[in-house]
Parts: C-alpha cells; structure tokens; sequence
C-alpha cells in the first residue's frame, strides 16, 4: 500500500519511503465480510495513499514503525433515518491525527477525489457516523526507533531492539463506504 503517512509537525513521509515502511508494518488484511443485512453497517479502507503528496527523510539510522488498529476499532452505524432514503453507496473519507497514546486526536474530510466524495456533497448523517465511530478508535502508537549508527539499525532487523523509542503523532486517511442494497445496510471491505 504506497501512501502518504504524516508525522506530528506536518512532516509527511513519501513515495517508496511510505512503501517501504508501511511493508515492514504490514499484517494479513482480514478477508471481506458480509454484515447482517439489516443492521445497516458500513465498510471501511485505510486510504492513506489519498492523501497530499509530500517528502519527509528517515536519518540512515532511523526507522519508522506505523500504528497498528486495535481489533475492537468498530466501523461506523448506518444512520437509521437514511435507511429509507434507498441512497446509492456513500463514500466518507476521513484524515485521522492519530496521538502518541494511539487515541485519535482529530478526524477530517479528505478532499474529494476519485475515491472521495466531497463533505459538502454528503448528507450529514454520514460524515457525523464516520466521525462518531472513529472517536473512539485505538491504535498501538506509531514511533520512530533511534539507533546509534546505520550498521546498529540494520542489525536489529524488523523491530527497536537497541534503538531509542520516540512515540510519534501520525496520520491515516480511511474510506468508509455507506451501502445498501433494497434497503437494507451492508458492509463492504475492501475497495
């Protein structure tokens, strides 16, 4: 997943950086899921590659270790009085400023794109469900590991074993894909 990571200050990880790092904190993906058709759930995608552009630079004896989602992180409802509405799929997309207690600190519209939908144009049940789910969303936190040397960080491999942990602000941008289908609420997950 290429993206865009962005650190507390502003500072914005790039390019085959964002690749680089977000392979060494990858997991298996769980398998899309059906919901139950009648509780009006919603689907959810890490969108990180979405957002701004931008360049941040690793010191050679520095790694970066992304935030990992805790398992009990819910997606959002659907909102009970849009069910009757019968809309087409409805596309959040949400910039969460995630803390250095893995608590998420701010969550923001992404500017519309070809997988977002602008704030504006979405009824505001949706966009409040989004940022009401993700309010209570924990993360293990993100965090820089600080080596003596290039050699020491190539030495430790894939973890901080030697190096200094500094906890690090980060932020992810997430989809939420609002759906239903003859009326009733669905989960997708997934693109």
């Amino acid at each position: 997943m290429a993206g865009i990571a962005t650190l507390s200050g502003g500072t914005r990880l790039g390019g085959g950086l964002a690749l680089a790092l977000a392979l060494a904190a990858c997991r298996s993906a769980p398998a899309p899921r059906e919901a139950d058709t009648l509780d009006g759930r919603v689907g959810m995608q890490d969108i990180t590659r979405a957002m701004p552009a931008g360049a941040w630079q690793l010191a050679d004896n520095e790694t970066l270790l992304m935030p990992l989602e805790e398992s009990g992180n819910r997606a959002p409802d659907y909102p009970q009085a849009l069910l009757s509405d019968r809309l087409p799929p409805v596309q959040v997309c949400l910039r969460l400023s995630i803390g250095t207690d893995g608590r998420v600190a701010q969550a923001d519209p992404i500017a519309p794109g070809e997988d977002c939908q602008a704030a504006d144009a979405i009824a505001p049940g949706f966009l409040q469900a989004a940022r009401d789910a993700v309010a209570g969303w924990r993360f293990d936190p993100a965090f820089r590991c600080v080596y003596a040397s290039a050699a020491d960080k190539a030495a430790a491999g894939d973890g901080c074993e030697g190096g200094e942990v500094v906890p690090e602000a980060i932020s992810l941008a997430y989809r939420f894909v609002f759906e239903q289908h003859e009326g009733r609420g669905t989960v997708r997950i997934g693109p």
